[in-house]
């Protein structure tokens, strides 16, 4: 009897730590997104960043571990377009490359989905040392609209964080 009854109370905890922690880990995961509802995206800061909407793009998360520079990841004010997202990243290179910044350098343009959107992934360098900046721009498009969410570091610092900035990026959701 006494048996039966240990095995009833391990039975008990077991199937009560399962519900527990099973509802911890679907909530911290909803709670981990970043929404916004005027522009209607949501995204998966990285953990620790801060989140700051007191800038010209709706929304900006900023490393911590600030050195030097400020290392953040910015979602873009959407555009509409109604030229396809190629031709639209096709101009952005030309413009980028001819008149926005000092020795501009693309590293690598790949086509590709994110979470069911059309995307498009720029790598670039521009500046000058000390100080030169290395870009991740990811471009979604879904109905003419396009999102950017771009990635900002120094050249030495850009390899420190891009495995928590593509986690993010590629949690971006239009809503």
């Amino acid at each position: 009897m006494g048996k039966k009854k240990c095995l009833r109370i391990f039975g008990f905890l077991i199937i009560l730590l399962t519900i527990i922690l099973g509802g911890c880990t679907q909530n911290n995961q909803n709670d981990s997104y970043y929404t916004n509802q005027v522009y209607l995206f949501k995204i998966i800061p990285p953990i620790g960043w801060i989140t700051n909407e007191n800038t010209v793009d709706p929304v900006k998360f900023f490393c911590p571990d600030q050195n030097d520079y400020q290392i953040n990841l910015a979602v873009k004010e959407p555009i509409t377009a109604n030229e396809t997202l190629s031709t639209v990243v096709d101009q952005l290179i030309e413009r980028y490359s001819t008149t926005f910044f000092e020795n501009f350098t693309l590293i690598s343009r790949n086509h590709t989905t994110i979470n069911g959107l059309d995307a498009y992934e720029l790598v670039f360098s521009e500046g000058r040392e000390p100080n030169m900046l290395q870009h991740k721009q990811v471009l979604f498009g879904k109905n003419n609209i396009i999102f950017t969410v771009i990635y900002t570091s120094l050249v030495r610092t850009y390899g420190t964080y891009i495995s928590v900035v593509n986690d993010s990026i590629n949690s971006f959701e239009m809503i």
